[in-house]
C-alpha cells in the first residue's frame, strides 16, 4: 500500500512511483483523516479521474446516500456549511457557482496586484535580521501568501491576527483528532467571515469578498452560506498550496544555485517546473466511484474512493522527458500541478504570480543564502495531499 507520508516517499517520491506504476495505473493507498481509498499512478489515469465526471463524482449524496457532512460524524456543526462548495460539487451546480466566482475574479487583475505582492515581499524581508539564523518558512514564505490572499479578497487588516492565529491550525492536520480540535476552533472564525462579508455587501468595499457578496449572473446570487464557504475556500486554498510552492521553490534554489541566474522574464517557466517536479499539491481531492466498473483492470464497487495522484502523473516518462530531472527552462510542460478538467485550480495565476515574487525577491537580496544545517536536516510535511518542508532554516548573509 502506497504512503505518502513515508519519509522514504517524500524524499524521493519517483523511485518509489516507477516500482508501483509497473503494476498498473490504479493502487491502494490510506490518506489521514480519509482512510483507504485508490490513487492512480499515471499521467493518463489520472486525466481521467479529473475529467470523467460522470464516473468519478466530487458530491457522494447520490452514490452513498450520506453528504460529505453526514460521512464526517466528528465534523463540528459549524462546519456544516463549509463542506457545501465549489469544490465539493458536480455538474450543474458546480458551474453555477464557477460561473459566478470566475466573474468576481475577471473584476480582479492579477497584474494589478503584482506590485502590492512585490511590495509584501519587500516589507517581510526588512523585517528578518539576516545576520542570525532564521526559519523562512514563518517569517516569509507562510505570512506573503497569507497577507495577500487578505489583500485580494478585501480584509481589513484589523481582522489579520485573528485569523491568522485561527487558521493556522489547520496546516498541521494529519489525524481526525487534530482535525476535530482544528475545526472546532474555526467555529468563531465563520462567525467573523459572515460579519465580514455583511459589512463588504454593505459599504460596496472593493475587494474579491465584496465581488462575491454582490455578484449576480443570469438572475442567480451565492446564498450566504456559498459566500461563505467559497470565500473560507478561496482563503485556506488560496494562501496554503502556495506556500509549499514557494518553500519547494527556496529549497530547489539553494540546491541547484545555477538557478538563481535565471532572468526574472523566465521566472515563469522556473515556477512550473517546480509544479511539476516538486508537486507540492501531491493528489486530487477526493472522488466517489458512481457505479461498479471494471476500470483498467480493477474492479471498482459504486461508492468507493479514488484521488488524482497529480505527484505520479507529474514524473510519469509517458507524458514527459527526463520525469526525474528539473529543467528549469522545459517546454512543454503539461503538469496537472495545478488540476485538470472542470476543478482546475482557481487560482493558479496568483500563486504563479506569488511564487516568482517570493523567490526572485529573496535571492536578488540574498543572493548567498543557505541552509543553517545539513541538507539531510530538511524534514517534510507529513500530510497526505501536500508535499513541502516541515521548516527552512536559513541563513541569508552568511
Amino acid at each position: 500500500m502506497l504512503n505518502l507520508t513515508d519519509d522514504v516517499f517524500l524524499s524521493d517520491p519517483s523511485r518509489v512511483l516507477t516500482k508501483v506504476r509497473a503494476e498498473g495505473p490504479l493502487t491502494k493507498s490510506r490518506f489521514p483523516i480519509i482512510g483507504p481509498l485508490y490513487v492512480t499512478t499515471t499521467d493518463a489515469a489520472a486525466r481521467e479521474v479529473l475529467k470523467d465526471t460522470e464516473l468519478f463524482r466530487r458530491d457522494p449524496t447520490p452514490i452513498t446516500g450520506k453528504s460529505l457532512a453526514q460521512s464526517v460524524r466528528w465534523l463540528p456543526r459549524s462546519m456544516v456549511p463549509l463542506t457545501k462548495n465549489m469544490v465539493t460539487m458536480d455538474g450543474d451546480d458546480h458551474r453555477r457557482l464557477r460561473k459566478l466566482v470566475d466573474q468576481a475574479f475577471m473584476r480582479t487583475s492579477i497584474d494589478m496586484l503584482r506590485p502590492e505582492i512585490e511590495r509584501v515581499a519587500d516589507h517581510l524581508l526588512d523585517q528578518i535580521d539576516p545576520t542570525r539564523p532564521t526559519d523562512i518558512v514563518e517569517a516569509y514564505s507562510r505570512e506573503l501568501p497569507f497577507e495577500v490572499i487578505c489583500l485580494l479578497l478585501g480584509i481589513e487588516r484589523q481582522y489579520w491576527p485573528v485569523l491568522k492565529k485561527r487558521i493556522k491550525p489547520i496546516s498541521s492536520v494529519n489525524s481526525a483528532a487534530m482535525a476535530f480540535w482544528a475545526f472546532l476552533r474555526l467555529g468563531k472564525t465563520t462567525k467573523l467571515i459572515r460579519q465580514i462579508i455583511d459589512e463588504a455587501r454593505d459599504t460596496n468595499a472593493p475587494g474579491l469578498i465584496g465581488e462575491l457578496a454582490r455578484v449576480e449572473a443570469d438572475g442567480e446570487w451565492l446564498s450566504a452560506d456559498e459566500c461563505l464557504s467559497m470565500v473560507f475556500t478561496l482563503f485556506v486554498a488560496g494562501h496554503e498550496t502556495t506556500v509549499h510552492l514557494i518553500n519547494n521553490m527556496i529549497l530547489g534554489f539553494i540546491d541547484r544555485p545555477d538557478l538563481k541566474a535565471i532572468p526574472d522574464s523566465d521566472m515563469f517557466l522556473v515556477v512550473e517546473e517546480f509544479m511539476r517536479h516538486a508537486s507540492p499539491v501531491m493528489s486530487s481531492k477526493m472522488h466517489f466511484v458512481a457505479r461498479d466498473v471494471n476500470w483498467h483492470g480493477v474492479d471498482l464497487k459504486k461508492g468507493d474512493r479514488v484521488a488524482a495522484l497529480l505527484i505520479a502523473a507529474n514524473c510519469d516518462p509517458a507524458r514527459f522527458d527526463r520525469p526525474d530531472t528539473l529543467v528549469p527552462d522545459r517546454r512543454p510542460n503539461a503538469h496537472l500541478g495545478f488540476g485538470h478538467g472542470p476543478h482546475v485550480c482557481l487560482g493558479m495565476q496568483l500563486a504563479r504570480a506569488e511564487a516568482q515574487v517570493a523567490v526572485s525577491r529573496l535571492f536578488d537580496r540574498y543572493p548567498t543564502a543557505a541552509l543553517a544545517g545539513p541538507r539531510d536536516s530538511v524534514k517534510f510535511l507529513k500530510r497526505a495531499g501536500i508535499r513541502g518542508p516541515k521548516g527552512l532554516r536559513l541563513i541569508l548573509r552568511p
